[in-house]
């Protein structure tokens, strides 16, 4: 028995002392109406986050990837249809990630305009970084420390991954829907949640907090979860009336002016999110502009060609990626036993995962068909250590899956990086894509990774 409960027990005159299960069964029965009281609270504190006038984005079933395991996704086939009439090589899952390197969305289906999967990564977080000029620019006549917002990802804050995003859309339907609605006006609103244990000691804030992760602890999650959210596409009153500031904020070799959402996260959940993540700098979120998307070339569709520039918002170089199933499987199948028992696809966070072609076969299509739109299969996807993470846990592996991929999958020319996956370009300006539709490949063609 622990310290605590021996003092109270020592308290107690002999008479009225309790037997230790009798004291325990007490200690629980006085628990229980608490953690009762704390739950509900919790329920209120979420059915208060959800914005009134709007609906969740999202596979409200089990998760198509699901049976991602299986041996039948494999082997490749032929395309076609197969005796039922369905396509053989089809869609099999969609994700969106509203916030750069945090958790995504599943889909059933979805709408694709210029810039990728609507509402996928229009959000980046981001830490100021002060540093010396470098030589060039002490040539040019800068000798002071300089100071940039830089965007953060996986690849150094593995517990983005356990930051969870939800995406609430206006519904018209809705019995509380109106047009001047808060986030109706904004097109929408996203929750953002992410795990912090509070500290426990003997005051009542500390029996709260002990109430709570006991409370968290029987609804089977790992830990408390805060919540906060923020408009989708806040208007331009809302942009004067919180005090937005519009800056640059760098994402690899872009500084795009991006609109700084700090003002909508009051100062004690910020807290609390550095703490979770390991940030020390100072810390923000950002939206891109709407009015000044990132511009793409590179191995991007030429403008001459198709009537418009590529662009994207927080992505990391092209709109939208896809990745097939049999390729994870051959990946997977060369990693050391020792290292995975269930390979997790999603370490590779693609938008777009398919079936059906055999192991490496999108490394040369130029063209597809998917459903009824039309997409330029622009290069390949080289890959960092990023994939190291897992997607459930943000627990970093120091070696896998990068060291495996390094021995057989740097076939591209233009990079040194092991690749995998494509990077796709949507050839026009709104369509749709839904799981089961079918994959066409229209050309092909080799490819050569461009950097810049």
């Amino acid at each position: 028995m622990g310290l605590l409960p021996s003092l109270l027990l020592d308290s107690i005159p002999g008479a009225l002392r309790l037997s230790p299960l009798a004291y325990g069964l007490t200690l629980i029965s006085l628990l229980i109406p608490a953690i009762i009281l704390i739950w509900e609270l919790q329920q209120r504190h979420h059915e208060k986050l959800s914005p009134p006038g709007c609906r969740k984005l999202g596979l409200h079933m089990r998760s198509n990837l699901e049976d991602q395991n299986s041996q039948k996704y494999r082997i490749g086939s032929d395309p076609g249809k197969g005796q039922d009439g369905s396509p053989l090589w089809r869609v099999k899952a969609l994700f969106i990630y509203p916030i750069k390197s945090c958790r995504g969305i599943e889909l059933q289906h979805g709408d694709v305009i210029r810039t990728g999967m609507k509402y996928d990564r229009q959000f980046s977080f981001a830490q100021e970084v002060t540093s010396l000029p470098s030589l060039e620019e002490q040539a040019d006549g800068s000798h002071g420390v300089k100071s940039e917002w830089q965007c953060i990802t996986l690849r150094t804050f593995p517990r983005l991954a356990r930051i969870e995003t939800e995406v609430w859309v206006p519904d018209p339907s809705s019995p509380t829907y109106s047009p001047n609605g808060e986030f109706v006006q904004s097109e929408g609103c996203v929750v953002i949640k992410f795990p912090f244990s509070p500290d426990i000691d003997f005051s009542w804030d500390g029996l709260r907090a002990f109430v709570k992760i006991l409370a968290t602890k029987l609804s089977c999650q790992d830990e408390p979860m805060v919540e906060f959210r923020i408009p989708f596409n806040p208007t331009i009153q809302r942009i004067k009336q919180n005090g937005y500031t519009s800056e640059k904020m760098k994402i690899w070799k872009d500084a795009p002016e991006a609109l700084n959402m700090g003002a909508e996260v009051p100062e004690e959940i910020m807290a609390k999110l550095k703490y979770c993540l390991g940030v020390s700098n100072p810390f923000t979120l950002f939206r891109i502009d709407t009015r000044n998307y990132r511009e793409v070339f590179k191995c991007a569709p030429k403008k001459e060609e198709v009537g418009f520039q590529t662009i994207i918002g927080m992505a990391d170089s092209y709109p939208l990626h896809i990745m097939n199933l049999a390729s994870v499987h051959d990946v997977a199948s060369r990693l050391p036993k020792s290292y995975y028992k269930n390979f997790n696809a999603l370490r590779y966070r693609a938008n777009i995962y398919i079936t059906g072609p055999p192991a490496f076969a999108e490394d040369y299509w130029a063209k597809v068909r998917i459903g009824k739109c039309k997409y330029h299969i622009s290069c390949r996807t080289t890959r960092c250590k990023l994939p190291n993470i897992d997607p459930i846990s943000g627990i970093r592996d120091r070696n896998e899956p990068e060291r495996t991929m390094r021995k057989y999958r740097v076939i591209d020319k233009g990079s040194t990086s092991p690749c995998l996956g494509m990077q796709v370009t949507p050839l026009f300006d709104e369509g749709d894509i839904k799981v089961s539709d079918e994959v066409q490949v229209l050309s092909e063609s080799d490819h050569f990774f461009l950097k810049v």
